[in-house]
């Protein structure tokens, strides 16, 4: 009879104790290898320093990541989130980062229960008709910072501008952001093959238009080699360079003095003063060495988000209504300050220029020169089905 309630209040027990919950899976596909590896190594180490910063877990939550090389190229992407969904059943997918890649990925992750979030990605159509309710964007439109610098050109009174971007969707909205807001003659709109690194032909073509400024979108390498042959082509002195996702902390110290003086459009510096930024930008260049770029601070952002939505859920990621609720809610402290998502999942958010300059200790870093746009909504929000 004793063993009898000893085995039953055993078994009672065994029935009360809590499972185990499973840990919340993430998926990242970033750029490892090819023209974009700078950026990848920046976002990986902020991903694992918000991780860090959250003790270790995700919303209190034990957590596995999936990593995955895109090598920058849309077809590889699209196998490796068909495998991040298909076979390891992320909860969240980060990445992956060019728009070429995402405009593959989107539809078919749009069909599952996978929650994509994009850290820099923001191509027009995603935001617009083809938005779904599973996607979101964590650092802007792709149209958008071009058109803080479109607005900033034409409150200086520049009057002819050469264009010269990446041949794809994120190179395509950018040009359409900028003249969004340009109202001036475009003497040259020059597109070029993804992961070109060769300038000579195009920067002779762009001197003999002589414009009075110039405006590229080229991330990565790429940007790297442009501002470089740029300088050296003694067409800084004469005609001022303005830049979206191509200047920034990672690339330059690769660039060198030839960026000194170039200006760019974005959501985030490092000077921005704000203590989330303040934490981030201090613990970052503590463990890696380095100040942390754009790339870094919006995958940081990303993984605060993810953390914030599995909190409000309790770690029970079956809650899908919920989950989607708690990100479109982005209850965490963003390194940019003040953040909300519009009714697409695209930020509504501030937008900079900023200049390269060298510190006192001879660094140089992105100074934000003006705030241009202030809780800027991106222009094709109306159009996604959304409410």
């Amino acid at each position: 009879m004793k063993a009898s309630i000893l085995f039953s209040t055993a078994l009672s027990l065994l029935c009360a104790a809590p499972a185990l919950a499973d840990p919340v899976k993430v998926g990242v596909i970033l750029p490892q290898t090819g023209v974009g590896a700078v950026l990848a190594k920046q976002m990986q180490a902020a991903i694992e320093l918000a991780v860090a910063h959250e003790g270790g877990k995700l919303g209190g939550q034990q957590v596995e990541f999936f990593w995955s090389d895109s090598q920058g190229k849309a077809d590889v992407a699209k196998q490796l989130a068909d495998e991040m969904v298909k076979s390891k059943r992320v909860d969240f997918l980060v990445g992956p980062v060019f728009s070429s890649e995402m405009m593959a990925v989107h539809g078919g992750l749009a069909r599952t229960d996978a929650f994509v979030i994009s850290p820099i990605s923001g191509p027009a159509p995603i935001a617009g008709k083809s938005c779904s309710a599973n996607f979101f964007n964590v650092s802007s439109q792709n149209d958008q910072q071009a058109e803080a610098l479109g607005a900033y050109l034409e409150k200086l009174g520049v009057k002819r501008v050469y264009v010269m971007t990446v041949n794809n969707q994120a190179g395509k909205d950018m040009v359409s952001g900028f003249k969004r807001n340009f109202k001036g003659d475009l003497v040259g709109e020059v597109y070029t093959r993804f992961g070109q690194v060769d300038f000579a032909a195009e920067l002779s073509a762009l001197r003999t238009a002589a414009p009075e400024a110039t405006f590229i979108f080229y991330p990565g390498d790429m940007g790297v080699q442009y501002v470089k042959q740029y300088a050296q082509a003694g067409l800084a002195k004469s005609t001022p360079l303005y830049t979206v996702w191509t200047v920034d902390q990672a690339t330059l110290p690769a660039v060198g003095d030839d960026a000194i003086g170039v200006r760019s459009g974005n959501v985030w510096s490092v000077d921005l003063p704000n203590a989330a930024n303040a934490r981030f930008v201090s613990d970052f260049k503590q463990k890696n060495g380095a100040l942390p770029n754009d790339y870094a601070a919006h995958a940081y952002d990303s993984i605060l988000l993810v953390s914030s939505a599995v909190k409000a859920v309790g770690g029970d990621m079956s809650r899908k209504d919920d989950i989607r609720k708690a990100l479109q809610k982005a209850d965490f402290a963003s390194n940019r300050g003040k953040f909300a998502f519009n009714t697409n999942h695209f930020p509504i958010e501030d937008y900079y220029v900023r200049e390269v300059v060298k510190g006192e200790d001879g660094t140089l870093v992105t100074k934000t020169v003006e705030k241009v746009m202030t809780d800027a909504k991106d222009a094709y929000y109306q159009e996604c089905p959304l409410k």
